[in-house]
């Protein structure tokens, strides 16, 4: 009995055991999602809160940088159900496990998730060989954690273009070691580049080349349209029959005596030492690329997602996706990548996956791994990425350009090709030059605004973050290029009849101390005139008539000076342009108003008015304004002709194209009959009025205006010229209505009738 007892009391205390173990269950994870990456240094853990039997829950959190936890941080217990890291490291794998505990137990540890700390800062702008100012803002997206950034700004970059060795468009390039590489492309463009010289080989073929592949110095291959294979054996090419007549695109070897060729509507050859022989590919479309990393694991890939691998038995086909497979790089039996169209990146490691690259997205053309932690995928528009064994990021290639092929030797060896003869070389990390500029900005701090940068040139800029326990690595690249020289913006250029004062204008470019313009009448500057300006304009003043102007414009600050601009050229005023009265006018008042377009910067105009065509009754004046009120009754019905012309100093246009007109055969209010002494004009008229009076006797006369009530509004007083009085009346600030005008000669007075409209 004794002993029955003693096993129900067993039984009960493993049954509380068992009992108080469920009363508090384990948290369950909430973000950052399992393997996220990209996480910021000080990244918050966070999971779902649980309940249990006893009066306070509270959690413990460990961190650790293996998946067994050895090794791991625990950090003191929390009531709340987050907690914030700080201090990460950069590009770190770390784990993390939560646990509760109330005061009656300990619950399990959680499922244990990973995420990865970001590798480096990500740049927002300036974009890629984006043009910019020589002061741009660099911006970065926000990352928190951090105490600061270190900037470096360099005009040398890993990637430096050369220039001027082929102008065909480059298909691909094999770089057999740092010394030895060659490059092929359209119309039987051959480059080799040995003892560091690039020389172009020729008379070999003229088709088109899209692929080179070799084993070694001694052992290469090249194919092309219409079935071209060329052997190299260390001293020439030299072709090989295919049997075809259709391109092949793609070449792959594992030895001198095994290799394949990859082309048009899924023809696959395989070569064996001696001779190039079918093989069925299972794939009726273009194959487009070929490559493997062993005689048991190639591929070939295609048009519209077509591909096929070979075993080491038999080539087995698929497809994936249906964007055109533009190449394949094979780094390990369970690893493939493919550049493809409209930015997709492919990946197999036993099944596919895929992800877009860019806005917009670019076609990719290429790809190379130097090993499977260090790829590069080439393509549309100079598109260079590069995959740091987490995540594709996009580098500055130097070009906007097509890029077609991609090959290193080493990681510190190699080259990109596309069109127009590109060829673009790897030279090491860069931002080494004595040019280079290095900034430190706090934390908080998401943009920085550079100055002083070099006119015309390619600059390029990286960013890192750190913190006290870490820095990150440098961010990829990003260029931009420094505007080369000041847009011209007005007069356009081979402008016409442009006046004597014109402003001048182009477009502002901000960190700018000021403007140099020079304005020569060559178009070589041979003897200019120099002028500055700290605005983006210039006022061109003191010019002559009928004169070919050229000018240019640079802009300065306290490092550089850029590159004159293009040069434009305009055209002064060489006649002025007649308004009113119209050519062939009739009936016009017999005290005409003559109007004309004014020219800027002009002194006074010379009109010329008479009944002769040769001008050799002409009433001959002078005015500062581009008009001319008659103020002596022409003849009625009568033929007039006029022109004018500009003057400012010695200088002059010419006529202007005579104008005809004929008078009326009345005689309106305010003009002035034969026997008048004087005459108002025009009469009505707006508050502005032109007055004439004949046969004066006295140096001066007076005018006076009174309203119909007789009280006097207006009074001047004006000096005759011999026998002759003008005056101009404005009359403006009276209301509108009827008025009287009275002159006071001498001894004489005249009253006339006066409306103000």
């Amino acid at each position: 009995m004794k002993k029955i007892l003693f096993a129900l009391s067993i039984l009960f205390i493993f049954g509380l055991s068992a009992k108080a173990q469920s009363r508090i269950y384990a948290p369950e994870l909430k973000a950052p999602v399992s393997e996220a990456i990209e996480q910021s240094p000080d990244v918050l853990l966070d999971w779902l809160a649980v309940t249990g039997e006893g009066i306070e829950i509270q959690y413990e959190v460990q961190l650790a940088e293996n998946p067994d936890f050895t090794s791991a941080t625990t950090f003191p217990r929390t009531s709340i159900t987050s907690m914030k890291m700080s201090n990460l490291l950069f590009g770190h794998v770390y784990y993390w496990r939560v646990r509760a505990i109330d005061d009656l137990g300990v619950s399990d540890w959680s499922v244990s998730w990973s995420f990865t700390v970001i590798t480096t800062v990500l740049i927002e702008s300036p974009g890629n060989l984006a043009v910019v100012s020589p002061d741009p803002v660099l911006k970065w997206k926000v990352l928190t954690g951090i105490t600061g950034y270190d900037i470096q700004v360099d005009t040398s970059y890993s990637w430096k273009p050369l220039a001027g060795i082929v102008s065909s468009k480059l298909n691909d390039v094999f770089e057999v070691d740092a010394d030895n590489a060659w490059f092929v492309g359209d119309n039987g463009v051959i480059v080799q580049k040995a003892n560091g010289a690039y020389t172009v080989l020729s008379d070999i073929t003229t088709s088109n080349l899209f692929d080179v592949y070799f084993v070694d110095a001694n052992n290469g291959w090249v194919v092309g349209d219409g079935g071209t294979i060329l052997y190299y054996n260390g001293t020439e090419f030299t072709a090989q029959t295919s049997g075809l007549t259709t391109a092949l695109n793609g070449v792959y070897f594992t030895s001198a005596t095994n290799g394949y060729a990859a082309g048009s509507a899924g023809k696959l050859l395989h070569f064996d030492g001696t001779d190039w022989t079918p093989v069925t590919s299972g794939v009726t479309l273009d194959l487009f690329s070929i490559h493997g990393n062993s005689a048991n694991n190639i591929w070939a890939v295609g048009k519209t997602g077509n591909y096929t691998h070979f075993d080491g038995t038999s080539w087995t086909a698929g497809t994936y996706s249906n964007r055109d497979m533009n190449d394949v790089w094979v780094t390990a039996s369970n690893k493939v990548w493919v550049a493809a169209k409209a930015g997709r990146i492919f990946s197999w490691n036993g099944s596919w996956s895929e992800q877009t690259f860019g806005s917009p997205p670019r076609d990719l053309q290429g790809v190379c791994f130097v090993n499977d932690q260090n790829g590069y995928i080439v393509g549309n528009n100079g598109t260079l990425l590069y995959f740091n064994g987490l995540v594709w990021q996009a580098l500055a290639s130097g070009t906007t350009e097509t890029l077609y092929g991609i090959h290193f030797s080493t990681e510190s060896s190699g080259y990109l090709v596309g069109n127009a003869g590109s060829l673009i070389a790897f030279q090491g990390e860069g931002f080494d030059s004595p040019y280079l500029k290095s900034y430190s900005t706090p934390g908080d701090i998401l943009e920085f605004k550079l100055g002083n940068l070099l006119f015309g040139q390619a600059h390029y800029f990286r960013v890192r973050a750190k913190h006290a326990a870490a820095t990150s690595d440098w961010s990829p690249a990003s260029s931009f290029i420094v505007i080369s020289k000041p847009t011209l913006v007005s007069p356009a250029n081979n402008a016409t009849n442009i006046s004597l004062d014109t402003l001048a204008k182009w477009q502002a470019i901000s960190g700018v101390a000021k403007y140099s313009i020079q304005l020569s009448m060559d178009a070589d500057f041979t003897d200019p005139q120099y002028f500055e300006s700290t605005a983006a304009e210039y006022r061109f003043d003191g010019l002559l008539f009928s004169k070919d102007y050229f000018w240019r414009v640079n802009a300065r600050h306290a490092q550089d000076v850029s590159s004159w601009s293009d040069a434009r050229k305009f055209s002064t005023a060489n006649a002025v342009s007649l308004t009113e009265p119209a050519h062939q006018a009739t009936d016009v008042t017999r005290l005409p108003r003559f109007t004309w377009q004014g020219i800027k910067g002009t002194e006074k105009y010379m009109i010329q008015f008479g009944k002769d065509t040769g001008f050799a009754d002409a009433q001959t004046e002078l005015t500062t304004t581009p008009l001319y009120q008659t103020i002596y009754l022409l003849d009625k019905n009568t033929s007039y002709y006029w022109r004018v012309k500009a003057i400012q100093g010695l200088d002059s246009t010419n006529w202007s194209q005579v104008r005809s007109f004929v008078t009326t055969g009345e005689t309106g209010i305010g003009e002035t009959t034969e026997n008048e002494i004087f005459s108002v004009y025009p009469n009505p008229g707006t508050g502005v009025f032109s007055m004439s009076l004949r046969n004066v006797s006295s140096p001066y006369f007076t005018v006076e205006v009174y309203n119909l009530t007789g009280s006097k509004v207006f009074e001047q007083q004006h000096q005759a010229f011999g026998n002759e009085g003008k005056a101009r009346l404005d009359l403006t600030s009276l209301p509108k209505g009827m008025y009287l005008i009275r002159l006071h000669e001498g001894s004489a007075a005249y009253t006339k009738r006066l409306i103000i409209e």
